[in-house]
């Protein structure tokens, strides 16, 4: 999952942005902008694994807010029962789940897929997953623990830079080349990888060294829509030990593709919308 330096402001982020802006700018929106409701979910964003408590001075630096508008925030979320407040900090209460949840119960990918991802992680002994292109990140919708577990961090909902992974590299790989382009410009780590991103089209699958965490790497595989869009990928992680001698290619790849082909044909069936 992301992590952010303490001194980042953290804002809401264009759609197709690969950077944060501060919540007082709003470059890309509209006229019907509701710069208040951008101000809300930037607080809300302010929470995560390294910072389950947040004090209103502490969302202000984090935000780029006042200290002042940062609690009327907090104290509004509060009122609404998305956080709570015992005096000295805010935490998140478990009413923020029916937002994902709310998006997740939507789609049909995710129980499409689990069945299938279950039947991965068994046959490669690793933690198997399903990940979707979100702005500049990967964000997971399922998670199958293999033999060896998933890292704690890789839970459904947790996100992840996508040109760090091989997931997000099989979803960047997807993108029109003028949009990758944009997207990669706005970055300064990608040295290589527009070339990376070019084998990863041509070969159909992505492997990431530093994927995941502790030694494990990872591999990824397109999900594609009865139309051929890419909506999105497959990904499962590679002990070490499998590096290095053509065993990912002849053990890990194969059935990488065809869990993903699988979860195609499965959504070839469902009726169109």
């Amino acid at each position: 999952m992301r992590t952010y330096d303490e001194n980042e402001p953290i804002g809401w982020q264009p759609e197709g942005s690969m950077t944060s802006t501060t919540p007082g700018e709003s470059p890309g929106h509209g006229p019907h902008f509701v710069q208040a409701v951008g101000r809300a979910f930037a607080i809300l964003r302010c929470f995560g694994a390294d910072r389950p408590a947040l004090s209103a001075g502490a969302a202000a630096k984090l935000t780029g807010l006042d200290r002042a508008t940062a609690r009327r925030l907090l104290l509004t979320l509060a009122d609404l029962g998305y956080v709570r407040y015992d005096g000295q900090v805010f935490r998140l209460t478990p009413r923020t789940l029916d937002l994902g949840y709310a998006y997740l119960s939507g789609l049909a990918l995710p129980e499409i897929a689990h069945p299938h991802l279950h039947d991965l992680a068994h046959k490669l002994n690793e933690t198997a997953s399903l990940t979707v292109l979100d702005r500049g990140d990967v964000v997971y919708l399922a998670v199958v623990p293999g033999h060896r577990h998933a890292p704690p961090t890789l839970t459904v909902g947790a996100r992840r830079p996508a040109h760090t992974t091989s997931s997000g590299q099989v979803l960047l790989a997807a993108l029109p080349k003028d949009e990758l382009t944009r997207r990669l410009g706005a970055l300064e780590d990608v040295a290589g990888l527009p070339k990376e991103i070019e084998q990863v089209r041509e070969r159909g699958w992505a492997m990431a060294e530093h994927d995941l965490e502790g030694d494990l790497r990872a591999i990824a595989a397109p999900v594609r829509h009865r139309r051929g869009r890419v909506i999105a990928a497959v990904n499962a992680s590679v002990h070490p030990d499998r590096l290095g001698h053509g065993l990912v290619e002849r053990d890990y790849v194969p059935e990488l593709l065809r869990a993903a082909w699988s979860i195609e044909a499965e959504l070839a069936n469902l009726p169109e919308e």
